[in-house]
């Protein structure tokens, strides 16, 4: 019955043995394998019954840098240093692939304490492994990238009492913060971030985690690298349970950005001011202009029918003369009050293309006979134009040859309007006497024209010569649409 119940238990143990995970291999202090079963055949790609008997070589089974520690080990077994002991080490299958494996090695000792057996279970945990290191390359990888992101990037955990805690922050963070890595992880949000800041951020954190979404917000904070200005987007990062235990926090510094935007703003407004005081002295001076105008000329012949008037009504002259003195000087007021009108105004943009109303300027001009002006265009497709790129034309136009006119002693004066590649190009040149440039400030004409281009994202430049006269050039950027010349952008 014994014999039976021992064949039982012998028949339970191999069966056992067939459907372990763990190969099983009993060997002689020799190293000669006594045992081996179809788990660790199968592992190392052995016959069982080949193995049997067969003496174990660890140049034909282990890895040749493993080969001295696995050694140690089995000797700390047989020498009695221990009883057992738990290796991990590369081994060799029979056809040389090389697979990772964790030995569990025990000794059966006689009464004398001699070894009479070693027991070793094995697990081949070659895909664990490859998987482990496959990881780690993958965290390598992660790792690098995150730290060679251009941006500043953290990852905050969300502690109790919805404490927000940095576990990391990548190189670019300290590079623009100023703060070490020693002065940020482990410690909370108000601990690193100004006070100012704390309101906002903790706000921003807790919509991220009650959403789930992420949430973008711009942050302005003072670090010991000095005032920063940020994009930031935080990430709500979730667990496998799909609860959100941690934040990612990614800011695209743009403190260049809104430094030059406050410079470009400051500058706009001074140049507004400038334009605007320009203008004023400008329309003072034409208000001037016109009184004089009117003192001199026309409330002069105006004064001169009065009296000529009166001398009809008091019978001191003969009416039919008189009459005709009075027509002739007020056919003369009218004509000065038609040109001053005419100076005054822009042109009727509604009733008249820009063509005609530069053709009717320069044939005024022609008309004092003072100065010989031609205009040229060459603009294939503008069939028409803005009303406020025709009233900056016109302007400038109509400023310079009354430029001319006035101190320019030309004989003649020739203004060339085209477009070629997006630019509409205005050029005014005449022959006249010229002058230094800087020899003395721009007058309030210039700097209305020069502000009326600038004004359109225009180029303005005047370019002259003592005895060489003047060129004045405009550039405008434009399109055209439907054969409408217009600016193609303004400020």
């Amino acid at each position: 019955m014994h014999a039976l119940h021992e064949a039982i238990d012998n028949l339970s143990l191999t069966y056992h043995l067939g459907n372990t995970p763990l190969g099983v291999i009993v060997w002689g202090s020799d190293r000669t394998v006594r045992y081996c079963s179809p788990k660790a055949a199968e592992i190392f790609g052995w016959d069982a019954d080949e193995a049997v008997s067969k003496k174990l070589e660890l140049e034909h089974f282990v890895h040749s840098d493993d080969r001295e520690m696995v050694d140690g080990a089995l000797e700390e077994i047989i020498g009695g240093a221990r009883v057992r002991n738990h290796v991990s080490n590369r081994n060799l299958t029979s056809s040389g692939r090389v697979i990772h494996c964790q030995w569990y090695n025990s000794a059966l000792r006689n009464e004398q304490g001699a070894v009479e057996s070693l027991l070793s279970l094995v697990l081949d945990v070659t895909a664990e492994k490859e998987t482990e290191q496959e990881l780690k390359r993958s965290q390598q990888e992660l790792f690098l990238i995150y730290n060679s992101a251009i941006d500043p990037m953290w990852l905050i955990s969300i502690e109790e009492g919805m404490r927000f805690v940095f576990r990391s922050i990548n190189h670019s963070f300290t590079a623009v913060t100023g703060l070490a890595p020693a002065q940020v992880i482990g410690r909370t949000i108000e601990e690193v971030l100004p006070p100012g800041s704390h309101a906002l951020v903790r706000e921003k954190y807790r919509l991220a985690i009650s959403t789930g979404a992420i949430v973008d917000y711009i942050e302005e904070a003072l670090h010991p690298a000095g005032i920063k200005y940020g994009e930031i987007r935080v990430i709500p990062v979730r667990d496998e349970d799909g609860s959100i235990s941690r934040l990612v926090g990614i800011a695209n510094d743009i403190t260049d950005k809104v430094l030059l935007q406050s410079r470009l703003d400051a500058e706009r407004e001074t140049r507004n001011r400038q334009i605007t005081s320009a203008v004023i002295r400008s329309q003072e001076t034409e208000r001037a202009r016109v009184g004089r105008e009117l003192h001199d000329n026309v409330n002069q012949v105006l004064t001169t029918v009065k009296l000529y008037v009166e001398l009809c009504a008091d019978g001191q002259a003969e009416p039919s003369e008189i009459l005709r003195k009075c027509s002739r000087l007020l056919h003369e007021s009218i004509n000065e009050i038609r040109v001053l009108s005419k100076e005054l105004s822009a042109p009727t943009l509604g009733n008249i293309s820009f063509y005609e109303s530069l053709t009717d300027l320069v044939e005024s001009i022609n008309q004092t006979r003072k100065v010989e002006a031609v205009i040229r265009f060459a603009m294939p497709g503008c069939e028409t134009m803005d009303p406020e790129l025709h009233l900056t034309l016109y302007r400038i136009v109509q400023e310079q040859l009354t430029n001319v006119l006035k101190y320019a002693h030309a004989q003649q004066v020739s203004i060339d309007l085209r477009t070629d590649g997006g630019i509409l190009m205005l050029q005014i040149s005449d022959d006249g006497i010229g002058f230094e440039p800087g020899s003395r400030p721009a007058g309030i004409g210039i700097t209305n024209m020069r502000s009326r281009v600038e004004l359109l994202n225009g180029y303005f430049s005047i370019d002259s010569a003592i005895g060489k006269g003047t060129r004045l050039v405009a550039h405008f950027p434009v399109l055209l649409e439907r054969g409408c010349c217009k600016p193609t952008a303004q400020q």
